[in-house]
């Protein structure tokens, strides 16, 4: 008989053992990576002398007046064209 009260006595205690709350994993973290330092642009001239920069300004902008002009006839030429394309009265021909 003592020998079934320690059985029932041991079973009993490793139900218990067995149905503790086991403690949560721990879940790996990555580590963070420097985040790549991206490429910008800078406004700051070749030179790096900032007494100059308004007359490097000026030397670099002066030859491409021309262009930036050729540059917004083209741009309302295209702008135009596209408000003439939404016009439902003007089917182009055929």
């Amino acid at each position: 008989m003592k020998v079934r009260i320690a059985a029932a006595a041991f079973m009993l205690a490793a139900s218990f053992v067995a149905c503790k709350k086991k403690a949560p994993e721990p879940i790996p973290q990555p580590k963070p990576e420097p985040a790549p330092q991206a490429a910008s642009a800078s406004t700051v001239p070749a030179s790096g002398n900032p007494l100059k920069m308004p007359g490097n300004y000026l030397k670099t902008t002066v030859g491409h007046i021309d262009e930036a002009k050729a540059a917004r006839a083209l741009y309302e030429k295209t702008a135009k064209q596209e408000l003439n394309s939404l016009d439902l009265n003007n089917t182009g021909g055929n």
